[in-house]
Parts: C-alpha cells; sequence; structure tokens
C-alpha cells in the first residue's frame, strides 16, 4: 500500500524532531563549507564593503561633503605649497572674491591629494569604483567568451576544438600586456569618448574590452577541460537518449558543473585586473586626469614611464608638491582587496573541492 503525501511530510518532520540528519544539496554543502572558512568570510565581508563604499558610498558622500573629487582647492594647500592633511577643514573659495573668517569650509577626511587641492577621500573612492568597473567588465567579458568557446571546443570535438585550441595557444604565446596597450592606442580613440551617458569615465570602456579580449583563453582551457571528460558520462547520454538538444545539454547539464570553477577563476581574473590596470596608469596608459583610478593615484609620487620618479624626480618640477598619503591610501586599498579576492577564490575553491585541502 502507498504513502500519502501527508504521511510522508509527518514522518519527515518527525524525523527532524527526533534529530536525525537531513540530506542537504550540493550548493549547500559548498556554502556551509565556506561559512567554516573564516579567513575566507572575512575577506568577502571586505569586499561587501569596498563595493558598498565606492559604488554606493562615494556619491552619498559627495552630496554631503558638498564637493565633487574633481574640484579643485586652491587653499588646500599651505603657504609651502603642501597639500593639507587628514580631517581638515579647508575654505570653498569657490565663488569668493576674499577668503574671510566667515568663508564655508568644507572637510578633507584624508586631506588633499596634492597643490590642485583636490579631495583624496572622494578621489579614493572613485577611484576605486573606477579601477573595479574595469575589473569586473572585464571579468564579465573573459569568463564570457571562455564559457562560450570552452563549452563548444569540449563538447562538439573535432574541427572546432582545434581551432579554439590553436586561437588559444596563439595568443598565449603573446605578452597581454603589450597586446592590451597596442589594442588600447588602436581602438582607445572609438571608446575613449564612450561613457553610457556618464555611466562611465571617459576610457573605462576602451580598457574593459581590451584587457577582456586577451583575457578569455584561461577559462576557455579550464571549461574545455572539464567538459571533456563529462561530455561521455551517463547523464550526457541519458539526455541524449530522451531527445535533448545540443543546446540543452550544454545549458542545463554541463554548465551547473563548470559554474564552480568559473566562480574561482573569476576572482582571481578581477585581482589580477586591478593590479593590470593600476601597470597601465604608470605606463601612461590607463585612465587619463583628471578622472581618478587606484593606479593613476598611485602613479601621482611614483610617476609614469613619460616621468619616472614622479614629480620631485626633475629640477622644473621640484615646486610640485605631494604627500607620501596620496599613495599609502590607494596602495592600501589596491592591496587589501586583491587579497580579499585571492582569499574568496581560495575559499570557495576549497568549498567545491575539500580534498584540495588536504593534499
Amino acid at each position: 500500500m502507498g504513502i500519502g503525501a501527508e504521511e510522508l511530510a509527518s514522518r519527515t518532520a518527525g524525523r527532524a524532531e527526533a534529530g536525525e540528519p537531513r540530506a542537504r544539496g550540493y550548493w549547500e554543502l559548498v556554502w556551509s563549507r565556506f561559512k567554516r572558512d573564516r579567513l575566507a568570510v572575512a575577506s568577502g565581508i571586505l569586499l561587501v564593503f569596498v563595493l558598498l563604499a565606492c559604488f554606493a558610498g562615494e556619491p552619498l558622500a559627495e552630496h554631503f561633503l558638498g564637493h565633487g573629487p574633481n574640484d579643485i582647492f586652491p587653499l588646500a594647500a599651505d603657504i609651502n605649497a603642501h597639500p593639507v592633511g587628514p580631517w581638515s577643514h579647508v575654505p570653498n573659495s569657490h565663488g569668493v572674491i576674499q577668503v574671510t573668517a566667515k568663508t564655508p569650509r568644507t572637510l578633507f577626511i584624508l586631506g588633499a591629494d596634492g597643490q590642485l587641492g583636490r579631495d583624496e577621500f572622494l578621489r579614493l573612492l572613485a577611484g576605486g569604483r573606477t579601477s573595479l568597473e574595469i575589473a569586473l567588465g572585464a571579468a564579465t567579458i573573459a569568463v564570457g567568451l571562455g564559457v562560450a568557446f570552452g563549452l563548444l571546443a569540449g563538447y562538439f570535438g573535432g574541427w572546432i576544438d582545434a581551432g579554439v585550441s590553436r586561437m588559444t595557444e596563439f595568443v598565449m604565446g603573446f605578452p597581454v600586456l603589450l597586446f592590451v596597450i597596442a589594442l588600447g592606442r588602436t581602438i582607445g580613440d572609438r571608446f575613449e569618448r564612450v561613457t553610457l551617458h556618464g555611466a562611465f569615465v571617459p576610457g573605462v570602456l576602451s580598457l574593459v574590452v581590451a584587457i577582456g579580449l586577451f583575457s578569455w583563453f584561461y577559462p576557455a582551457r579550464i571549461v574545455r577541460a572539464q567538459v571533456l571528460l563529462l561530455r561521455a558520462r551517463e547523464f550526457v547520454e541519458a539526455a541524449r537518449m530522451v531527445g535533448s538538444s545540443d543546446l540543452r545539454i550544454l545549458r542545463k547539464h554541463l554548465l551547473p558543473h563548470v559554474a564552480g570553477s568559473l566562480v574561482v577563476y573569476a576572482t582571481l581574473i578581477v585581482a589580477t585586473t586591478i593590479i593590470l590596470e593600476a601597470a597601465l596608469s604608470i605606463l601612461n596608459f590607463g585612465v587619463g586626469l583628471p578622472d581618478a583610478s587606484w593606479g593613476n593615484m598611485i602613479a601621482t609620487n611614483w610617476g609614469t614611464l613619460l616621468a619616472p620618479g614622479g614629480p620631485g624626480a626633475y629640477v622644473e618640477s621640484q615646486f610640485v608638491h605631494t604627500s607620501w598619503l596620496t599613495t599609502f591610501w590607494p596602495t592600501l586599498a589596491l592591496l587589501l582587496t586583491v587579497l580579499a579576492f585571492n582569499l574568496v577564490g581560495e575559499g570557495v575553491r576549497e568549498a567545491l573541492d575539500p580534498r584540495a585541502r588536504r593534499r
């Protein structure tokens, strides 16, 4: 005699009350293992804080402080042209003929960035948003192209696999940094002013496209290798037998099995791209001033390829003064963000494959 739905539900509830273990799904087990990694969880919380601060906190701070990251305050430097320090109240001389004791003042939380007197705190948040937009956008393009090429090459094989494999080997044989610079200079003029109605600062989209187009081959090779193993499994053969199309097999049966590896590698691409953007800024190929990114903020003191050593390295620029804090804050933010992305990726990898910790 069959068991009714109500009786089955009552038995399940009775077992739960009795303390018997219940069956848990795959992703529930992954989340449970990830929560036990305190360093990865702390890194995830830090990333959430950084994302909220850069994307939501910067407009709010700009509103409450009353000025933007590119606004210039000539009086944010002392008589020797050194920028003011943290938590300084600077006279707002915009539209004021003569500065007096009654002149309204604005708060610079982290001080000024140099003689131009721009707010270092707002530029740190705005620069973080720019760097994260480039990193997340490039990672999205790289993972999207990698998934598409990897699934097609691994599932269909034959000339498609051979073509994708030769293309990845060809691209991997050249230095990525040189390719990004060449492609950025080639298409940079077309994408330089494309901001999607002000959603991005000039230069972001060109870097996203250039970096994304030369980062897809690693995810493609990872996906291809996994699909080559999965396409001969029983569940794929069963899907074919019931009449599932190739597109449905790729989307419903194979893609979920490679999603975990892609999440891990996506975090690594984001971390690598943040560093690559800083390197491009030091080479003078990054986001141009006055818009901020963590890369060009670091280059303010350390210089670029065209002006190595920073402003103090040349006699004609000795009058240009900066502070070590103008480099310290973006360097610290970049270091912590990149480290957090790597630790989250490592935590996800170990949660997906518990045996990796014991190897």
